[in-house]
């Protein structure tokens, strides 16, 4: 297939490119010019656009003889997303409609959408959560995802724009960012390696599902063939483990006692997540294969490298 990725040269996105790259896809990958991987991707064979996703110009280039966008781009996370709700909903919401557009006139087949599945759906009725559980985002983060989707769904409705959406939990594995405010694993890890203070927010009761990136990569891989309905899939692990769970690991990997800092809880974070990924077994022949355990050792390894590199 001919491949785009919007958003390709960061955390997730260099790790599909390697996929689709290994299948023998051709492959564009469009980011902001400081995207950390998209040397690396040039090298092994992807079509490099820098550009503004907001700029239609930039991204009709991006588009052009395409048949698969995968969108990744995100201008926030959710904790800084209620920061300001317009420039949330005008660079995410707005800047995907412009991209829709563009991607009907250039007739691309398929939209495949990193949605959240630690966002859309709010506070837990039941765990796990299915994809057909209520969604109160309690973050902009959440409700611009949750926008997306929507107008995914009404695109295939007027246009029959076919698309995908993949609700991700909490994604982690090499090259994740760890200075920033996403990514629990990364960064305890990143703080760890350095001696620093990790800081938890509440007491460390607050369950999510972490997924290993590649696990993440091969989903939408496989999102790309998938046909008819159901368009909308939960990505995750399945199981559910609290901060002081990941805490234990990322001790055990360093194997030396973590400087810890518990703090208040935060209003917009909900006290467990888990997703229920049965429908993406049954539809997408998909299943996680990277335990939490292997994953974070294989992340800290990873980072010990890369440090000993640089």
């Amino acid at each position: 297939m001919k491949c785009a990725i919007l958003g390709g040269g960061g955390f997730m996105g260099s790790h599909l490119g390697q996929a689709l790259l290994a299948l023998g896809h051709e492959l564009t990958v469009f980011d902001r010019p400081e995207a950390r991987f998209l040397d690396e991707l040039r090298r092994t064979g992807a079509r490099i656009f820098v550009g503004d996703f907001l700029k239609v110009d930039d991204i009709r280039r991006a588009l052009s003889d395409t048949e698969v966008v995968y969108h990744l781009v995100s201008t926030s996370v959710p904790l800084t997303s209620n920061d300001n709700l317009v420039w949330d909903a005008e660079t995410n919401i707005v800047g995907t409609l412009r991209m829709l557009e563009e991607a009907q006139r250039t007739h691309v087949r398929k939209i495949i959408f990193a949605s959240s599945g630690g966002t859309v759906y709010g506070i837990p009725r039941a765990i796990p959560i299915t994809e057909d559980h209520p969604t109160n985002p309690t973050s902009a983060y959440g409700i611009s995802k949750l926008s997306i989707e929507k107008y995914l769904h009404l695109h295939w409705i007027l246009q029959k724009l076919d698309y995908c959406i993949l609700r991700i939990s909490n994604a982690y594995g090499e090259r994740e960012p760890t200075a920033g405010v996403q990514g629990v694993i990364g960064t305890f890890l990143n703080r760890a390696l350095h001696g620093q203070e990790i800081v938890i927010w509440g007491d460390g009761s607050a369950v999510r599902d972490y997924v290993y990136v590649g696990d993440v990569a091969r989903a939408f891989v496989s999102a790309a063939t998938a046909s008819g309905a159901p368009r909308i899939f939960n990505v995750g692990s399945g199981q559910g483990h609290d901060l002081n769970d990941i805490l234990a690991l990322v001790q055990q990997n360093l194997q030396r006692p973590l400087r810890r800092k518990y703090m208040p809880a935060r209003a917009f974070d909900v006290p467990a997540n888990v997703l229920d990924i049965s429908r993406a077994r049954e539809y997408l022949d998909w299943t996680p294969k990277i335990g939490l355990a292997e994953g974070i050792s294989r992340t800290y390894q990873w980072m010990v490298r890369h440090e000993t590199e640089a």
